[in-house]
């Protein structure tokens, strides 16, 4: 059994003989590398992929997605003899550290293994004692910090080391073509180093995590873990490899791994047992659609697809192990020269909050360079709204709840427009959803205590619609308005038969009416309506609720709103 206190012991005696920077260096490798055998030699065992068919492959590496949505408490135990061993190793980088704070791969190793060993602040701290070219010290504090959950203050290294790197290094740390869907891997791979700024400042936007909070973990991920490719490539690794591109692809598109196993080869040739590295778990895909990348404003919430089974890359956040999709409602609402925005969602399906402490935050950002945020204790007992006032420009709205506690997390997000425009005429309008009490409320604040926060609505429940008109002051005729409700997804065969009489037709329903002018509110005329409409008579599934105005010698406008219908 090889143990590293000798080797510990033998390079205090080689120090002390022949202290010069050489021998120090070569003296710490040896440690490091004598610690990783150590490792491979009392890795716990595991079982189930050697021999087996291959996700992908990679190199010279196969890759499994079976481990991707496991939660933490599924990872083997470290044995003791390892994690003493890394300690043996730390005092050893310790010691070399203070002979030699310049060396760059002495500073990378002790902030890699005290990551590793979960010694976070300890890690802060030896990125800070490193003396070696500025922008390598400020990526190894990033990748501290991030360890941390600080990912702010991260964000802020990373940017300092990016900024003072030399310039192909940089144009590498940039490079996100190995991240991005085919689509736009080859129109960014199109663009020079230069060029490249305002792509990636949206792509990381888009693929954040949550935006009501400051900082990008899903950016400070991608920049930990090209530091750590960068300690990797001069340094033993825990599969008795040599580094290399494979190694760098599995690192920058799925992380480091928490922990390792080893599996009995069946190979007679190689007996050499295999060394299987464990991702983080559980990892989800925070990347946008090309479509959502193109135009925010138009997205929907099937553009993120967080749990996406065989994602081409995952991120599992520390402070969550759950990452829903969550359903909601929102509208904009103008008011003078801004728009009030509402959106609302409902927990009571949400059986994982349970009554978990959550903050609710509602989020709205026209780019990457402004935001608008509201928020407050979530409600898990039924709907609850969250509005704030914005532009009216379209913006991408992403609803978040958080229960740091529980360390879950819901979230939608999507595209919003502004339904009306100020003017002469009724140039667009939105739509809500409300439960419908017996006398329907007359203006949006006494609308906002019954919104769904669902487009799911019951057939046995009259279903309200609120909106408002802008813009009609004495119009030369009547104000027509009308509403449909059409099926969505009604195949050939069904129209067939229903055209053949061997089954009713799906039900539909239109209105029609005559509305009434507004009256004008500061530069423009408001006129706030609402109705309510019986579904009973409709089947269940999902249908398409269509409002059109139409204004004497104006275009119409048109809000629509897609629903399901259910049964209770």
């Amino acid at each position: 059994m090889t143990s590293l206190s000798p080797v510990l012991a033998l390079l205090h005696l080689v120090w002390s003989q022949q202290p010069d920077s050489l021998t120090t260096l070569r003296a710490a490798r040896r440690a490091q590398a004598t610690f990783e055998a150590i490792r491979r030699q009392h890795l716990p065992y595991g079982s189930g992929h050697a021999g087996g068919t291959c996700d992908l492959r990679i190199g010279r590496f196969c890759y499994w997605y079976d481990d991707d949505r496991q939660p933490p408490e599924h990872a083997a135990a470290e044995p003791q003899l390892i994690r003493d061993a890394r300690a043996t190793l730390l005092a050893a980088l310790d010691d070399a550290g203070a002979r030699l704070p310049g060396d760059e791969w002495i500073a990378g190793q002790r902030v890699r293994y005290l990551v590793e060993a979960g010694r976070d602040r300890a890690a802060v701290g030896a990125a800070r004692e490193c003396r070696a070219d500025g922008w390598w010290c400020a990526a190894l504090l990033g990748l501290a910090l991030h360890a941390a959950g600080d990912f702010t203050s991260a964000d802020s290294a990373f940017d300092a080391a990016l900024r003072n790197m030399p310039a192909p290094e940089r144009c590498r740390w940039y490079d996100l073509a190995p991240l991005l869907p085919d689509e736009l891997r080859h129109r960014y791979e199109r663009l020079s180093c230069d060029d490249r700024a305002a792509f990636e400042s949206r792509w990381w936007w888009l693929a954040a995590p949550l935006l009501s909070r400051p900082g990008n973990d899903r950016r400070t991920e991608h920049f930990a873990r090209l530091t750590l490719a960068r300690i990797g490539q001069t340094s033993g690794t825990a599969y008795g490899l040599g580094w290399g591109d494979d190694l760098r692809e599995l690192l920058l598109r799925f992380g480091w791994p928490t922990y390792w196993t080893r599996e009995a080869s069946p190979s007679v040739t190689a007996p050499e047992p295999l060394i299987v590295g464990h991702d983080p778990t559980p990892a989800f895909h925070f990347f946008p659609s090309a479509r959502a990348f193109d135009a925010p404003a138009d997205a929907t919430s099937d553009d993120w697809t967080l749990a996406a089974s065989h994602a081409p890359e995952g991120y599992a956040p520390a402070y969550a192990d759950t990452f829903q999709q969550l359903e909601d409602q929102a509208a904009m609402f103008r008011r003078g020269d801004s728009c009030l925005v509402v959106a609302a969602y409902d927990l009571s399906d949400y059986a994982l909050f349970g009554h978990q402490a959550a903050q609710a935050a509602l989020v709205v950002a026209r780019d990457e360079h402004s935001r608008w945020v509201a928020q407050h204790p979530a409600r898990s007992d039924g709907p609850d709204v969250l509005t704030l006032s914005a532009s009216c420009d379209a913006q991408l709205l992403s609803l978040e709840i958080v229960a740091p506690g529980a360390r879950r997390v819901a979230r939608v997000r999507h595209g919003i427009r502004a339904g009306g425009t100020s003017g002469s005429g009724p140039a667009g309008l939105d739509v809500l959803l409300f439960d419908a009490p017996d006398s329907l409320p007359g203006e949006l604040s006494a609308v906002l205590s019954h919104v769904l926060g669902t487009t799911r609505v019951r057939a046995d429940r009259k279903l309200g619609l609120f909106w408002e008109l802008y813009g009609v002051t004495s119009p030369a005729g009547p104000v027509s308005a009308s509403l449909a409700v059409t099926p969505l997804g009604v195949g050939w065969l069904r129209r067939t038969v229903e055209a053949l009489g061997l089954a009713s037709h799906t039900a539909t329903m239109r209105l029609h009416w005559d509305e009434g002018s507004a009256t004008r509110a500061g530069d423009v005329a408001v006129a706030s309506r609402a109705l309510a409409v019986d579904l009973s008579a409709l089947s269940p599934g999902r249908y398409r609720i269509e409002l059109t105005v139409k204004a004497p010698g104006q275009e119409p406008a048109t809000a629509s709103r897609e629903i399901e219908v259910v049964r209770p």
